[in-house]
């Protein structure tokens, strides 16, 4: 039987139960898959029962940078990004992946969001670096903002990209809200309204609410839009394929991931 796991810190009203569960009954694989609270300075005595006792595991903030100097070995997108997001324990070892930027450009794609740049990634922390690392691989010109000027110029850097000031959205084609702003904070939103672009697509990776104020604004300004569950569902998807060689159907992830979301409500 699989033994699989979410952890994070907090972690109890993490989506993935309901996703992955589902996962395993639309594949027929016998499995369990639980949220495992998980301090940080818990993390690798996690780990360790993680290698002994499970097939693998899926990490949230604040545990994907601690993780990835944790695993036996860590694929190249991974140390890129400077995250591991999924673990694969096998033979003993623990093999480290981020699926979060292949999960980004997939969810794109299935949703019909347009590959044009330029870019603007709103954010430079941890999916700030998963979204432009994907970008910028995607062949876009990329551009970065962050609150601190320090942090967009540290990725930009990282990236080979550019780090400008908040006013050059209106020339962006891509808009990504990558920061917290709008978690649990419907009003809120890390972009005023005059800013947006008069075309174009905005994706949102927060989904606490699904529909944030930056989403609802950039629809009113005739925008392509796109909610943060579709990047969870594929970066989750594709999880459960290293763990089982099998991809389950991300849409059916999605929609799991929905009703759990509308669960909690």
């Amino acid at each position: 039987m699989l033994r699989l796991a979410v952890l994070g810190h907090p972690v109890a009203h993490s989506l993935s139960p309901a996703m992955h569960a589902h996962a395993l009954r639309s594949l027929g694989l016998p499995g369990t898959y639980e949220a495992l609270e998980t301090p940080l300075v818990h993390l690798a005595d996690r780990l360790e029962e993680v290698r002994r006792e499970y097939r693998g595991v899926n990490l949230t903030i604040p545990l994907k940078e601690r993780a990835l100097e944790l695993v036996d070995w860590a694929a190249p997108e991974a140390k890129a990004i400077g995250a591991v997001n999924t673990v694969l324990s096998l033979e003993g070892h623990l093999f480290g992946f981020n699926t979060d930027a292949l999960g980004f450009l997939e969810a794109l794609k299935a949703g019909g969001i347009p590959l044009q740049g330029p870019a603007l990634v709103l954010g430079a922390g941890g999916a700030g670096r998963a979204v432009a690392y994907a970008l910028k691989g995607a062949g876009l010109e990329v551009w970065v903002w962050n609150r601190t000027e320090e942090r967009a110029l540290a990725l930009a850097e990282a990236f080979g990209l550019r780090a400008v000031p908040l006013e050059r959205a209106r020339e962006a084609r891509l808009l990504v809200n990558a920061t917290s702003v709008g978690l649990n904070a419907p009003e809120e939103t890390p972009l005023p309204a005059e800013l947006f672009p008069e075309a174009g697509a905005a994706v949102d990776l927060v989904y606490r609410p699904l529909w944030t104020r930056f989403l609802k604004e950039a629809r009113v300004r005739g925008l392509l839009v796109q909610t943060g569950l579709p990047m969870l569902a594929w970066q989750g998807a594709l999880a459960f394929q290293i763990w089982t060689g099998l991809l389950p159907d991300p849409k059916g992830m999605e929609e799991a991931a929905l009703r759990a979301l509308e669960g909690v409500r």
